[in-house]
């Protein structure tokens, strides 16, 4: 029997992203292994920790460690954070592989500033690339690598489906990017970071469509990108959530005459 290919993408989310877990969870409880993943900023986290090798209920409990606590943990005063040193270290201990080394093919989103493209990056050396991928502005500092300045992906792409439907039989979207209506913001920094997700949002919205199947995680909305102390909550959603869809899920893939890889 030929290999079904199932792609997954990751929408970023910072802190929300702990939801894609849940989503990873569900999924494999029933059967469905993605054969390829692309990620975008916290999308892209969980997307390499998958793609080594980690199972989600693994990637779950090292979000409750210290070394993962400390990355998103916001203070603008502090260059460590800035710079994102701690995400550095934290990929480092847990990440040994590059692209070509991983069990299963990954791709990631980066803003290019430089050619202001998006670019998607699949070889080479994969810490660098998660980083670039990771660059929120107005948070972290753009990030430097092969001659080039990067932020995060999420700016022109955060939900790189487009690779995936090149590769794959079938393609999920797992969106932890909403927008809440309504909410008021203040200060500078509040509006900034607004701004960025009306932006975020617009390049969204188009490739859910795009999708086979788009996950929403409308719950996981409500969440800030730095509730870095709920990613239990958060997994939770995540699972919940393609749980309830699971047999529509089924539904679609048998429609296209598609088999599950067990």
């Amino acid at each position: 029997m030929i290999k079904t290919t199932i792609g997954i993408a990751l929408s970023g989310g910072g802190a929300r992203a702990a939801a894609h877990i849940g989503v990873l969870q569900a999924l494999n409880d029933h059967g469905i292994f993605p054969t390829h993943v692309s990620g975008t900023s916290g999308g892209a986290v969980i997307g390499a920790l998958y793609c080594t090798g980690y199972a989600p209920i693994e990637i779950l409990e090292l979000t409750k460690t210290a070394s993962f606590l400390h990355i998103f943990k916001l203070g603008l005063g502090f260059k460590s954070i800035r710079d994102m040193s701690r995400l550095k270290e934290f990929l480092y201990y847990h990440i040994k592989y590059d692209f070509e080394e991983l069990q299963t093919p990954l791709f990631l989103s980066a803003t290019n500033l430089d050619s202001g493209l998006n670019e998607i990056m699949s070889e080479g050396k994969l810490l660098p690339a998660v980083m670039a991928s990771c660059a929120i502005p107005l948070i972290f500092k753009p990030f430097n690598f092969n001659g080039n300045t990067y932020v995060d992906g999420g700016i022109l792409n955060n939900l790189p489906v487009d690779v995936l439907k090149e590769k794959c039989q079938f393609v999920f979207g797992s969106n932890v990017s909403g927008l809440e209506k309504g909410k008021k913001v203040n200060s500078r920094l509040e509006i900034a970071h607004r701004c960025l997700q009306l932006a975020i949002r617009t390049n969204v919205e188009p490739r859910l469509k795009m999708c086979d199947h788009a996950i929403e995680i409308q719950d996981a909305f409500h969440f800030g990108i730095f509730d870095i102390q709920k990613t239990q909550e958060l997994f939770d959603i995540g699972y919940t959530a393609t749980v309830n869809e699971m047999e529509a899920i089924k539904l679609k893939i048998a429609a296209k005459g598609l088999f599950l890889n067990y």
